[in-house]
């Protein structure tokens, strides 16, 4: 089915929604407000595809799922509750650990997976900060530069409840070694009944672990700046892991867009965090993906 056929919903609260998990939740006004002063942006979501379905989403969730049944599109056509609730479970940031332990490509620029642990108890938090001073913690599930905090040394009277909220609401805390970071990238996949697929690169920055803006570039230029820091035959091997990893664990339960993203950090030498965080959603750099392929952007500006 050709891409132009389809609808392309533009629902950029997918990931509050998400982290609620209530099919009656209303996102603030202020993110329902951005969607729709951006929804031409959904010229740049809309790119040739081998999904199923109809629609496609931004991301799946059960709020947008009550949604479309409540406009009287048919249940049957939209994602089931496995599949919804399954969208959620890996979408937490356990699921970035676990791919990211299951990577091996044997090249000492590549991270260990235990820069960070999943915490069950603020004795588990306090022992980890204590070991490496300078820490960022997150929740399992939020919107972007939501549920992050940065603490240094020890936990703050603020810091400790946030910890007690978030293990009580979401059952665990990641606590990260704080990094000194150098690029911001990210690779960029669809899955679908068939396999999974690699789109491209994504090279883009965050500002206290929120979003700030993407790159406009090729994929070719894109790659050379990232090849700059780590060596392109180990891009490639974790490029080849991802997608057998990702083709093991999502193919039959997931179609739609991915993206995983990546850290180029400062330390003796430059070294890749292969797995920072997993979208199982469209992403911005999704956008400026397919702004530059299908517009030919000028390359090397922003978005």
């Amino acid at each position: 089915m050709s891409y132009s056929t389809k609808r392309w919903i533009f629902n950029p609260e997918h990931d509050l929604c998400i982290a609620n998990g209530d099919e009656n939740f209303v996102p603030p006004r202020s993110a329902v407000g951005f969607a729709k002063e951006n929804m031409d942006l959904t010229e740049y979501l809309m790119r040739p595809n081998k999904q199923r379905r109809q629609i496609i989403p931004w991301g799946w969730n059960h709020s947008l799922k009550k949604r479309l049944i409540n406009e009287g599109i048919d249940p049957a056509t939209l994602p089931s509750e496995e599949e919804l609730q399954f969208i959620r479970t890996h979408s937490r940031r356990e699921f970035a650990l676990d791919v990211h332990s299951r990577i091996s490509c044997g090249d000492s620029q590549v991270i260990k997976p235990d820069y960070r642990i999943i915490a069950t108890s603020i004795s588990e938090i306090e022992a980890f900060i204590s070991a490496n001073g300078s820490v960022v913690l997150k929740s399992p599930l939020s919107g972007s530069g939501k549920g992050i905090r940065f603490v240094r040394e020890r936990l703050s009277e603020s810091d400790e409840g946030w910890c007690k909220r978030t293990l009580d609401k979401q059952g665990s805390v990641i606590v990260e070694r704080r990094l000194e970071i150098i690029k911001e990238c990210a690779m960029l996949f669809e899955c679908h009944h068939e396999g999974i697929d690699f789109i491209g690169y994504s090279l883009f920055e965050s500002r206290n672990g929120a979003y700030s803006r993407n790159i406009l570039a090729s994929n070719e230029d894109i790659e050379n700046i990232i090849a700059g820091y780590i060596p392109r035959e180990t891009l490639t091997a974790i490029r080849e892991n991802l997608t057998t990893i990702l083709n093991d664990t999502l193919v039959g339960h997931y179609e739609g867009f991915l993206g995983v993203d990546q850290i180029i950090c400062q330390a003796i030498s430059p070294i890749l965090v292969p797995v920072s965080e997993i979208n199982l959603r469209m992403t911005m750099g999704l956008i400026a993906r397919n702004q530059y392929d299908f517009s030919l952007a000028n390359p090397e500006t922003y978005m």
